[in-house]
Formats: structure tokens, C-alpha cells, sequence
């Protein structure tokens, strides 16, 4: 009595897997093709709202804060921030920040530093770009 598989069977079964593995490759790069560019996509989106906040001069951004709503770690800059309810809206957060504590500042420190945070309004903030911006003389 044999046991195992002979080679011809092998041979065949192997052919059979290569045969209906390609399509099923090409169909999965081609998905990640095309989610990468379109995740690159909102990435740059995201990193130019970045910069065009930070391309603001700092007395503009400084002022956002004191707005009524304004200097919390949630409270949306209406001014700086895409429009409501378009698709992929990007949300941008300004508010002062404590160096030295490393927190929340509630009144003008003097010490002049901001926190920028934007992020899509869909993903939320936990996949936010941030950064802090200073006035330096």
C-alpha cells in the first residue's frame, strides 16, 4: 500500500494554485494601489491645511484663541478650518499652550506659544497633524 500523492498529482495542484493566484494578486495590488495614493492623498491635503494655518501670522492665530468658545483642546477655529459639511472636512484647533507645564494654558502667559492641531473631521483627532508655533522675536 503507497501512501502520499504522486508526482503527477503534486505537479497538477501546484499548476492549479499558480493558475488562480494571479488574478486574485492583481486584484489585491490593485486595491492597495489604490487606496495608498488616495491615503497619500490625504495626507498631503492634510499637511497643506498645516501649513497654510502656520503660513498665518502669529497675531492672527494668537487672536483665534480669544475668541468667544475659543482656547479649549476641542474647540474648532471656525476661520481656519474647511467649511462644515463638506466631504473631507479638514478641522483645525488652535489653542494657548503652558511650556512648562506641558498643558492647557487658561490665561496669556506671556510665554506666547500655540498649539496647531488639523485633522479630518470624519477620521477624528486621534490621526491629527500637530505641531506648536511660537512668536519669536
Amino acid at each position: 500500500m503507497q501512501r502520499g500523492f504522486a508526482y503527477a498529482e503534486v505537479l497538477l495542484s501546484v499548476l492549479l494554485i499558480a493558475i488562480l493566484l494571479v488574478p486574485a494578486l492583481q486584484a489585491l495590488t490593485g486595491a492597495i494601489a489604490g487606496s495608498s495614493s488616495n491615503l497619500a492623498a490625504r495626507q498631503f491635503a492634510l499637511r497643506g491645511k498645516l501649513e497654510e494655518v502656520l503660513s498665518q501670522p502669529f497675531g492672527k492665530l494668537y487672536a483665534e484663541t480669544f475668541l468667544p468658545g475659543g482656547n479649549t483642546a476641542t474647540s474648532v477655529s471656525a476661520n481656519f478650518s474647511d467649511l462644515a459639511g463638506i466631504t473631507d472636512r479638514r478641522v483645525v484647533v488652535l489653542y494657548r499652550f503652558d511650556a512648562a507645564t506641558g498643558a492647557l494654558s487658561a490665561g496669556d502667559t506671556g510665554l506666547l506659544l500655540l498649539y496647531v492641531s488639523v485633522y479630518y473631521e470624519a477620521d477624528g483627532s486621534a490621526s491629527a497633524l500637530n505641531t506648536l508655533a511660537g512668536r519669536w522675536w
